[in-house]
């Protein structure tokens, strides 16, 4: 049965109405998980907007509460950017697990950490392996560009990366002020080719150049956001919203029905503590 809340906030719940709710009326907590780190045209604060962005979308399908988000992650090699900022790994890992914690010991018996940025996957994967054992408490890591890479090449026949096709269509959806065209270059798109490893990425033109001469890279095989791709219309990226939403009522009805041992997503798009 839906259960209707006026707000699907933790932080706008007074500790009476958070008495009331949970766990009798939701169990489930999600929480975001991002970083501050360059995105090209787009805001420092990218993969904080997208996956609190998500949250807002799903936390209604799969009746759950979302959790003030951890903003600041595990930033390396786009470090050197102006704006970028980073925590250490373990002290990323001791903290979001208490946060974690902190959640489970208020009544959450299910924690969802929507990420944002793929340099805290691994931390997160830890947080979900020792929260089940010292909490158990299951727990789901939802990396959603690997989730929606299908849904990325369906739409705009390629697949995204960072700061490309797909997180600058999901800012425009909710935060369109944030994509800065007027600042775009051609030039600050640039290929990591597998095998190479740079820190810092690469910035000046030179160096972009460079890197493409020794990979073999076309200047058109190129990671970040050109002009086409800014164009992209917000009903595509609201198209692949809409998918994550059906992912959430889908894993919401398993998670009312588990079946022990067996995993309700794919392990390729998430860490898994989960029935």
């Amino acid at each position: 049965m839906k259960t209707t809340l006026r707000t699907r906030k933790l932080e706008e719940l007074n500790w009476m109405e958070f008495g009331r709710l949970v766990p009798k009326k939701t169990d489930t907590a999600l929480l975001p998980v991002g970083t501050i780190e360059a995105h090209g045209v787009t805001g420092l604060g990218t993969d904080n907007h997208i996956p609190l962005s998500i949250a807002e979308r799903i936390a209604g399908p799969v009746n759950a509460l979302i959790a003030p988000p951890v903003n600041y992650g595990i930033t390396k090699s786009l470090l050197p950017y102006p704006g970028s900022v980073t925590v250490l790994p373990d002290t990323f890992e001791r903290y979001v697990f208490e946060v974690a914690a902190g959640l489970a010991d208020a009544g959450f018996r299910r924690i969802v950490f929507v990420n944002g940025h793929g340099g805290n996957t691994e931390a997160l994967k830890n947080v979900s392996t020792r929260l089940y054992r010292e909490k158990k408490t299951y727990s789901l890591v939802v990396d959603w560009w690997t989730l929606c890479a299908e849904e990325v090449r369906q739409v705009y026949g390629h697949a995204g990366g960072h700061a490309g096709t797909d997180e600058t269509a999901m800012v425009q959806v909710d935060h369109p002020e944030c994509v800065r065209k007027q600042d775009y270059s051609r030039e600050l798109a640039f290929t990591v080719a597998p095998g190479l490893a740079a820190v810092p990425f690469p910035r000046l033109h030179h160096a972009v150049q460079a890197g493409r001469r020794l990979s073999g890279l076309r200047p058109g095989q190129s990671r970040g956001t050109d002009e086409g791709r800014l164009r992209q219309s917000r009903a595509n990226a609201a198209q692949r919203l809409q998918t994550l939403e059906r992912a959430g009522r889908c894993l919401s009805r398993q998670a009312s029905a588990p079946e022990p041992g067996r995993p309700h997503v794919r392990p390729s798009c998430a860490q898994y503590c989960w029935r």
